[in-house]
């Protein structure tokens, strides 16, 4: 304590004392401070070498640790991956599995097709050979039929027949009784009349036999035979119109006459024959059924003749085999007669063309003018 004081009064001198130098005791404390430096420095010698020794002598156990931890945290991180990649292979595996279950509903669907198939590949078989025997046997029954109508026009031709006056071209009389081509002026009313009336009835006939359906029904009652237009549609008054020309309106008649010629004309469509002149009323029919009977209806557009709903009746079957001799010889004839007016039809056929769509307006126009 003694020191300390006196230590204390050398640290505060007054400013008129001079400066004094350490005393002994600080010089040892100091001595004593500087041996304990040197001590620490000396333990830390101590303990930087030893730990360097241990560090030497353990270099390789650390080493292995770090490797260790490496591995640990790559091992994790594989474990990671690895039940990622399980998950994964589960999903393939469900996938898979739903795959093979719609392959096997697939490959039960492609054998029940087959059997389908080959089961229709049987039926079709089958049904070709019935087409084929069906496609034979139409064949023969279409061959008779055509045979059949063709004896049918011909007893009509024999029935009603069309003969050339030789008075002037293109004139022909039905059983005998002459028709004009469309233009009366100066005949005899009741002659035309008349022979319009077989040649309705002849046109019905012929329609009849042939399977088509006539756009302008006729009643044929000989001399006072009608028709009736039920296509116009600006027809206001009676829809017939009377084949004669007594008692009536002349142009009630002319339009009567002009739908008379536009059936003959659907007649020779319906055979593929083209109309050179709608005004030639019996030509035009007596052309019409001798390319039935000589079989030239169908060259230029083939068709089968069609069966009727009705039946023949058992008259005209007699009546078939009563003239089928007769025809041959008929037919040489008419065949002769018609050739020279069929020569000059067809050297007039361009002119003619234009004079029949002139006629067709001509009379249809003059006829709605009067109505």
């Amino acid at each position: 304590m003694v020191v300390g004081q006196q230590s204390k009064q050398n640290r505060a001198p007054s400013p008129q004392m001079a400066k004094r130098s350490y005393t002994y005791d600080a010089l040892m404390r100091l001595n004593n401070i500087e041996n304990c430096l040197i001590d620490m420095q000396r333990s830390r010698d101590d303990v930087i070498s030893n730990i360097g020794q241990i560090l030497e002598r353990e270099k390789n156990k650390l080493v292995l640790q770090r490797e260790k931890s490496s591995s640990l945290l790559h091992l994790s991180r594989y474990h990671t991956e690895i039940a990622d990649q399980s998950k994964k292979l589960e999903e393939d595996r469900r996938h898979i599995a739903s795959l093979r279950e719609n392959i096997r509903s697939r490959r039960a669907a492609l054998e029940e097709a087959k059997e389908r198939y080959q089961t229709g590949n049987e039926y079709l078989e089958e049904s070709q050979k019935i087409l084929e025997r069906d496609r034979k046997s139409l064949f023969l029954t279409t061959s008779k039929l055509c045979a059949c109508q063709k004896e049918l026009v011909a007893d009509l031709l024999t029935i009603f027949p069309i003969e050339p006056t030789h008075t002037e071209t293109f004139s022909f009389k039905i059983l005998g009784v002459s028709l004009p081509n469309s233009v009366f002026t100066g005949c005899d009313d009741e002659q035309v009349a008349t022979a319009l009336g077989f040649a309705s009835h002849l046109i019905n006939m012929l329609a009849y036999y042939l399977g088509v359906p006539l756009r302008f029904p006729m009643i044929p009652m000989s001399s006072r035979s009608t028709i009736r237009d039920p296509i116009t549609a600006s027809l206001e008054d009676s829809r017939q119109f009377p084949l004669y020309a007594k008692g009536v309106d002349r142009y009630r008649f002319e339009y009567a006459v002009f739908l008379l010629n536009k059936n003959i004309e659907q007649l020779m469509n319906s055979q593929g024959i083209n109309v050179i002149d709608l005004r030639h009323t019996l030509p035009n029919l007596k052309y019409l059924i001798l390319s039935l009977v000589s079989g030239q209806s169908s060259l230029s557009h083939p068709r089968k003749f069609t069966p009727h709903s009705c039946t023949i009746p058992h008259s005209t079957n007699n009546a078939i085999a009563s003239t089928s001799n007769h025809f041959s010889e008929e037919e040489e004839g008419n065949s002769h007669s018609f050739s020279k007016s069929s020569n000059t039809s067809n050297t007039l056929q361009k002119n003619n063309t234009l004079q029949k769509n002139t006629t067709t307006k001509r009379v249809t126009s003059k006829y709605f003018s009067k109505v």
